[in-house]
């Protein structure tokens, strides 16, 4: 029985909507667990099913081991995220292994030749510890509370308290074959046991059907939870030490992040970063034990590979501050390598932490892509958790330096690494689009996510800004899209904008801007005194101010980064009409040649310039599509939708070019990408034509 119910971990089970078959109740079951972090982490833990199902060649019904696969997070799984493989093919290994004395990682690629009915799913690497459980259901969990158990140093003792001979007990042995026979040696002798506490890992348990198997999963993980509850009197981190939060600690952060992130680039490889300033890590760093907890780093594998042997404590935030925290982190991680390295090692990654702890301030965790920032600080947090659970009931152990190297190492972890695909062109890079309508705006927003950037999308019109927001985040996922409010012409409301995508991501390393003003001048051609500052103002000083704000930040990072900016076809053609804003375009292309010299050599400035623009441009109305048509003396119809007349107008423009054609939002897209990435590294300064060919903008 619970002691505080309020606190327990619910049954979620309803058997009205659990599904008949197994393999579908498998997923079902599944979910309800990886939902609930409290269960385990992202990623972690793996569920398997062994179901009889009819064999694709034979015909005849064979036991058929359903297990997540490799890599896949169980609150989100679906059928394909689970590998089936013939029960029998796998049990049958164990005569190989022993009888040619294998190497268990040798025994990974056999997994493929176990296969039922050509499933491309990857079987776990603990495959095998499903597979020797003599029970249909298996659970294998990583809760908080029940690895903090299992990394005390009297973990088996407390795991007889508490479980009273239900839970047997395996020491510390690295995800693998051999575990799986350790696991099925442990239950031989133990025949009374449902469950197993693996020393600093987590547990696994099982049943025979999933609905058995997914109570008892809740019910272990209760019993832990309750049992450190019961018997914490003083608080794990021992004395507050330090302030748990200081003042002004999130503008600390704002101001450190760009130089942090350019620091931790390894290689070129530059990270994405997430802030944590919650209560649990404030109130953990203001402790008295958070310092010598922090640096025994983490015991579950899970978190192992994503914190790294430890995480980075950091107290004096000054640029040479942080030089020197971080050359003892690189000299020590290169020490701690070399101690531990085998001879098929593989070479020394990025020897940067991965975690960033800050006394009074919060947690930086950094990870290729903001997916991978976020699990990476969750990660932590988990490890957080398992330090308290641990210190509270006994005393926290993490794991053994050459264990957790040869997690960190593992070389199914590199060959899993090596497996991945090819990471796109923008990865790893932020962007702040400024100019969120559903033309050009939008047109570029999706190329630079399709190449793996983290966008910030910023608009004056708030509509705008959330309908791009939810759009994208619709088609990209809600972490690589953010939106943000902005006018460029208030220096205080761009910082916010540029702060947002440090907040939200850790830095700047593109800065494109197409935000402008086209004010129609009077039926005579000419534009009013006010109607000329606010066509410079916008087109000229705003674009001024954006670049200066990114800039300050791009500095601190010291990474190559990339403004661009919009100018038009219409800086350098001479003509009647728009007066106030060909001399504001004008403005802005001499403007990139300024900016350019005082932004070297780090950041690159260019710009577009585009010719008209008709489909999806914010500065072309109803009304002002009906003006030109007249102008022009272009046939169209009152009830002519307004694509329609767009369309008459565009066809219009193009006949003027060379190439016949009309600019589209897509192709001025495909220009500032262009500029934005790598492709024209060593372009600087320069204004590209997005026109089809207008001779009388013909370079000069």
């Amino acid at each position: 029985m619970i002691t505080n119910p309020e606190t327990a971990i619910p049954s979620l089970w309803d058997a009205a909507k659990a599904p008949s078959d197994p393999v579908d109740k498998l997923i079902y079951a599944s979910n309800l667990l990886g939902s609930d972090p409290r269960i385990t982490n992202f990623g972690g833990g793996n569920t398997s099913y062994k179901v009889m199902q009819t064999d694709p060649l034979t015909g005849e019904q064979v036991e058929v081991l359903w297990v997540k696969g490799s890599g896949g997070d169980l609150g989100t799984a679906k059928k394909q995220g689970f590998a089936s493989l013939y029960q029998s093919k796998v049990i049958g290994l164990e005569e190989r292994f022993k009888k040619e004395s294998m190497n268990e990682d040798d025994i990974v690629p056999l997994y493929p030749h176990c296969v039922y009915n050509n499933n491309p799913a990857a079987p776990s690497i603990d495959t095998p510890l499903h597979s020797y459980v003599p029970f249909a259901a298996v659970s294998h969990m990583h809760s908080d509370a029940v690895i903090s158990i299992a990394a005390c140093a009297d973990a088996e003792k407390l795991m007889n308290e508490i479980y009273q001979g239900e839970m047997g007990y395996l020491p510390w042995k690295r995800p693998g074959f051999e575990l799986g026979l350790m696991l099925r040696d442990l239950i031989a002798a133990n025949p009374g046991i449902n469950s197993a506490l693996m020393g600093q890992h987590g547990f696994i348990c099982w049943a025979d059907t999933w609905e058995e198997c997914y109570e008892l999963t809740l019910r272990l993980i209760n019993k832990a939870a309750e049992y450190i509850e019961k018997n914490t009197k003083t608080h794990p981190f021992g004395e507050v030490v330090r302030e748990k939060q200081v003042e002004g600690s999130t503008e600390k952060l704002i101001e450190l992040l760009p130089m942090l992130r350019g620091k931790v680039t390894f290689n070129g490889q530059r990270l994405i970063a997430k802030i944590d300033q919650s209560e649990p890590v404030l109130e953990y760093l203001s402790r008295a034990k958070a310092h010598d907890l922090a640096k025994l780093g983490t015991s579950c594998p899970d978190h192992f590979l994503r914190t790294k042997i430890r995480p980075l404590i950091l107290e004096d935030l000054s640029e040479a501050g942080v030089d020197a925290a971080l050359a003892q982190f690189r000299e020590d991680y290169a020490a701690y390598y070399e101690r531990c390295k085998h001879a098929d090692s593989p070479a020394m990654r990025n020897p940067n932490p991965s975690v960033v702890l800050i006394p009074g301030v919060g947690m930086i965790s950094f990870g290729k892509n903001p997916t991978e920032a976020r699990v990476t600080g969750e990660f932590y947090r988990n490890a957080i958790e398992v330090m308290r659970g641990a210190e509270a009931v006994s005393k926290y152990i993490a794991l053994p330096e050459q264990e957790a190297f040869n997690i960190e190492y593992w070389l199914l972890e590199e060959a899993k690494l090596k497996r991945m695909p090819p990471e796109k062109e923008l990865s790893r890079r932020i962007a702040l689009l400024i100019g969120a309508g559903p033309g050009i705006g939008q047109e570029i927003a999706k190329r630079l996510l399709d190449q793996g950037a983290s966008v910030v999308v910023a608009d004056l019109n708030d509509s705008l800004v959330s309908n791009a927001t939810e759009t994208l985040r619709a088609a990209y996922g809600k972490e690589l899209v953010h939106g943000s409010p902005i006018n460029i012409i208030d220096r205080q409301s761009v910082q916010k904008a540029v702060e947002e995508a440090v907040k939200t991501f850790g830095g700047l390393d593109i800065l494109i801007n197409i935000a402008a003003v086209f004010i129609p001048p009077s039926p005579e051609g000419k534009n009013t005194d006010e109607q000329w500052v606010k066509s410079l103002e916008i087109n000229v000083l705003g674009s001024n101010i954006v670049a200066e704000e990114a800039q300050k930040v791009m500095a601190k990072q010291k990474t190559l980064s990339s403004i661009v900016l919009t100018s038009s076809a219409n800086a350098v053609v001479a003509k009647k009409g728009s007066l106030a804003y060909d001399t504001s375009k004008a403005a802005v292309n001499h403007l990139v040649r300024e900016l350019a010299i005082e932004c070297a050599p780090t950041t690159r400035v260019n710009a577009v310039a585009p010719a008209t623009v008709v489909a999806g441009s914010q500065m072309f109305p109803r009304d002002r599509v009906i003006a030109s048509l007249t102008k022009y003396d272009i046939p169209f119809a009152e009830s002519d939708t307004d694509d329609e007349l767009r369309d008459k107008l565009s066809q219009f423009y193009a006949k003027r070019t060379l190439l016949k054609q009309a600019v589209t939002p897509a192709k001025v897209a495909d220009a500032a990408y262009l500029l934005a990435s790598d492709r024209l590294g060593q372009t600087t300064g320069q204004v590209i034509g997005v026109d089809a060919g207008l001779a009388d903008a013909f370079l000069r």
